[in-house]
Order: C-alpha cells, then structure tokens, then sequence
C-alpha cells in the first residue's frame, strides 16, 4: 500500500510539473474542484450549484480515499518551485497549501470526523441553510435540492454513528441542543417553501422531512447515550499553533495569543473606566409618543441609517466604494433562521453568486406595540442604536470587504475567507469611524468601541484557555460572567459557540492589531504621499486572505 502511494505520488507530481508549466491556473481549479467535492455545502455557500443536490460522503471508505488523494495533492504541491513566481499567483500558491494541510490535518491528526459530533449536526443544518440563503435559484429549484439533501440525511448520520469513538460529553450536549433547534428550523423552512409549491413537490418535502427529522432524533439519542465526559476536545496547545502558523500563517503561538488577550483585557478596562468620567447619563426619553408609531418606523430607520453610514463613508475619503457594489437589503430574520441568527447579521452573495444583494438579518418586530415595545423602540431611533450594528455589518464593515474580496479575479481568493482579516477588519471599522468622526458624542462612542475591543480580549483568553486544556467548560462560563456580569444563559450560549469553533473567537483582535500593525508600517513605507484611502482599498483589494499575505502584496519581504 505504502508503496503504490509512492508511486502514485510520482505520477501525479509529473502530472502535475507538467500542467503546471501550461496553465497554473486550471491546476488551480482541479484542486478547488477536489475540495468542494469533498464539502459541497461549503460549495454551495460559495455560489457553486452544481453541488447543491449533495450532502457530503463522510464514510470512513470515503474519508481514507479522501485523504490520500488530498496528501498526493499537498506532497506534489509542495515540490512546484516557487522561485520567480509572480507574487499575486505565489500567494494563489500558499493560500491551496494552507487549504489541502488544514484538509489533511483534520482528518489525520486532528481526527475531527472521530472525535467531533457538531461536524454532523452542523451539516444537517446548514445544508439546508446554504441553499436558503442562495440567491441564484428560484424556489422550485432550491426545493429540489433541500429535499435532495434531507433524504441524504439518514445515510449521512449513519456515518456519523459508526466513525464518532468517544464524543466529550460537552460537543455532545451542544450537538443535542442544535439538533432540536435544527428539527425546527426543518419544520419551518417546509412551512416556509409549502405554499409556493405544487401539491407533488409539497408531498416529496414532506416525505423527505420526515425521514430528516427521524434520523436526527435518532442520532440526538445516540449522542445523549455516547457522550463520555473524560473525553478530551481541546485541539491540544501543539494542534492549536499548527493551526495558527500553516493555515492562519501567524507568527504567534498559544502562549503569545494569550498574553495579548489579558493585556487588552486589562488595558481597555483602564480606559473605559476613565473615559466614562466624562461621559453624560445616557439619554433615554419617556416622551408622549406618536399614535401612528409602530415597526414601519423602525424599519425606515434602518434603512435610513444604512445610507446615511453608506454616505457617510463615501463622503469621508477614507476608502473607496465602488459602484458595483451590491445593495443591501434589511429584512427580519424568517422563522427558520432564528436558531441560528438571534442578533443581527449580514448574509452577502456568494463569492460565485452573479447576484451582489447582501441580506441584513435583524430580529422580528412585535406586529403591534405595546407601551413597553413602543418607548424602547423610540429611543432605539432617537438614540441611533443601530449605527454600530451597520458599521460592523455594513459599511465599511464586512458587507463592503466580502463585497470587494468576491470581486477579485482569482478563483482561490475568492474561495478563501480567512477569520483574521474577515473580523479583524469589521472590528478595526468600529474604531475607524469613531476617529473620523461619525459619531456625534465621540467619547460614548469610543468607550462603545473599547468594551467592544475588551469583549473580544475576553474572547482571547478564553479561546486559548479552552483549547489548550487550561480551562474547562465551567471556568470559561465563570470567567465570562466575572468580567462581564449578565446572563449566564447568554455566555453559556457564548462559550459553547467558542468550543465548537476554535481559533475563530481570537480572530476579532488579533486581526484588528494586525491590521493597525500594517497600517504603521505602509505609512512609514509611504512617508509624505501616504494616504489613508490608497491604504484601505489596497487592503481590501486583495480579497479575504491571511493578513500576512496582504503584507508581503502591499509592503514586500
């Protein structure tokens, strides 16, 4: 066996020098090709629809296929010399690296389809979410592949059973509750598609939701008797830095991540605390109020806040928005996403999408006030509430970055979202348009913006903590609730999010400081003719990358 890997290794390695030297590009394609066959939801989140019919093959004949095919890739891969390539097509170059190690990793060594139960409730999910959230297919077709795929469940979840050895208890807690909320959102997104559909196609969905739910009930059962509590589901400090340096290309390790964390944890407290000196009580009006005031008001002022920070940014000279860039369009969160978005967030197109609408999710409204809904909701627009929400989300946060990042011409940059640049921008955003400006009391508004930056210390440390096996479920909730003090419902939900995706709760901060870092070094690079424009839309030009890529493309070295 050993030896037929080796050989087959050489003659895709020919193959692959050969096609390399016509066309790196369609080289390019066949690996990203590999790898959303492997992950067709992900594809499907991607724009790509030809996989939309198709749930994953996670069986354990299809996973040791899988992974030899991936190592014969990365091994011949990592022969291409790389001397003299261009730097927009070497980071091509890096990025599928990065891509088929993390594959690799997670099957191998990380052991994620052994050891991780939400790798399969998160699938039976956001299989069908992806396809919702789509914008290319019209209802009958995004029908036919919902139910395509929940009639794959069975068979999926079978998988899951037969590869899972020793779940930690806690995924598997988390998995039990997912799985309840995903049995809802399955019964809402039919109630959702049941009157647009011919009474054939209403049938088939109601045919494949029922096998979905039972076998998701049934694998909830599994999990409930499986799940063993001296199991370990930390990455390890060892797995956590392999994740840092060759697929997030950080120059940093657990322990320096963590030190960065308590740092600003304290830092931005000391801040906060002396800033809010200055501040004024916070105003909030007990005011008559208008008898035709109701949600149609909240709605228009929302809409009217996303073009005024739209306008706003536009008229500050700070960046450019280009005028393709996509409308968005605010809309309450439907019934079968509310699992899933409890607070706002933004859904932009696909990076493969010919649409370039992003949908602004935010929570439902009453249909009608009470007192209690009416005086919050007046002050939620007299105070302009929702403005931090946009520029996170919106403008110039991550609404206008996907934007641009789905505009780039490689296929590779556009399949790549790294986290540190994705939440990294949106929270150097917050502060950005404190500094210039966009807030009328601008010392509420940056201590706004440090709890914001403080929150996502928290994140840090937590994060680190939990996966290097220094903190248990119990200490990550108690330290949450210490710092922050508030529901312990709410940070539950918050440190269960943080275990079942690593690394992801660290990028927030550490992507913000490394963009700050970045931005020193290009005004120093550009002395006299530096310009904070040319520095954003040089920045964000290069799509959804590590930001150590982003350097070496704006600064060199």
């Amino acid at each position: 066996m050993k030896i037929i890997r080796i050989i087959g290794i050489f003659v895709l390695a020919g193959v692959l020098t050969f096609a390399m030297a016509a066309d790196f590009d369609v080289m390019a394609d066949e690996i990203l090709e590999e790898i959303w066959d492997f992950h067709p939801i992900a594809a499907t989140h991607l724009g790509r629809h030809e996989h939309d019919a198709r749930m994953p093959d996670y069986s354990a004949k299809a996973l040791q296929a899988r992974c030899e095919r991936l190592e014969q890739w990365y091994d011949a891969w990592c022969t291409i010399d790389t001397i003299g390539m261009p730097p927009e097509r070497r980071v091509d170059y890096i990025l599928l690296k990065a891509s088929l190690y993390d594959e690799i990793y997670d099957i191998r060594e990380g052991r994620v389809y052994e050891k991780n139960p939400l790798v399969y409730v998160q699938a039976c999910v956001y299989g069908v979410y992806t396809i919702l959230t789509r914008h290319a297919s019209d209802p009958d077709q995004k029908a036919a592949a919902v139910i395509a795929r929940l009639n794959q469940l069975p068979y999926f979840l079978k998988c899951a059973m037969e590869n899972l050895k020793r779940p930690a208890v806690i995924l598997c807690e988390v998995g039990v509750d997912q799985l309840n909320e995903g049995e809802r959102f399955i019964e809402d997104v039919f109630g959702h598609f049941s009157d647009s559909l011919s009474p054939e196609r209403v049938l088939e969905f109601q045919r494949a939701k029922t096998i979905a739910v039972a076998a998701m009930m049934q694998f909830g059962y599994w999990l409930q008797k499986n799940g063993d509590p001296d199991a370990v589901y930390a990455l390890g400090r060892e797995g956590y830095d392999l994740k840092l340096h060759n697929v997030h290309l950080l120059d940093i390790d657990a322990d320096s991540l963590l030190r960065v964390g308590e740092y600003y944890l304290r830092a931005t407290g000391a801040m906060i605390d002396s800033l809010t000196a200055l501040l004024k009580p916070p105003l909030r009006q007990m005011v008559v109020l208008p008898p035709d005031f109701g949600p149609a008001q909240v709605v228009e002022y929302r809409e009217e806040e996303l073009r005024d920070v739209r306008d706003f940014v536009a008229a500050s000279g700070v960046l450019t928005i280009p005028a393709w860039v996509g409308d968005i369009k605010i809309v309450e969160t439907p019934s079968f996403l509310v699992g899933l978005v409890p607070g706002v967030a933004i859904m932009p197109p696909g990076a493969f999408d010919k649409l370039r609408t992003s949908y602004f999710y935010t929570p439902r409204l009453p249909v009608v006030f009470d007192r209690n809904d009416a005086e919050y909701y007046y002050n939620y627009i007299h105070n302009r509430w929702f403005r931090e929400s946009a520029v996170h989300e919106a403008y110039p946060g991550h609404h206008l970055q996907k934007s641009i990042a789905n505009n780039h011409p490689s296929a590779v940059r556009k399949s790549f979202g790294d986290y540190f640049l994705v939440e990294g921008w949106a929270l150097y955003c917050e502060e950005l348009m404190v500094l210039i400006g966009y807030y009328e009391d601008t010392v509420a508004a940056m201590i706004n913006a440090l709890e914001g930056v403080r929150y996502r210390a928290a994140r840090v440390v937590v994060d680190v903590k939990l996966q290097t096996r220094s903190f248990t479920y119990e200490d990550a909730l108690r330290f949450m609730v210490d710092n922050f003090g508030g529901s312990e419902g709410y940070y539950s939900r918050e440190v269960k999010r943080y275990i079942s995706n690593p690394i992801q709760p660290s990028s927030y901060l550490i992507g913000k400081l490394q963009l700050q870092s970045l931005l020193e070094e290009y005004r120093s690079m550009k002395g006299s003719e530096f310009r904070l424009r040319d520095f954003h839309d040089e920045l964000l030009s290069h799509g959804s990358i590590p930001i150590k890529l982003i350097r070496r493309l704006m600064i060199g070295g």
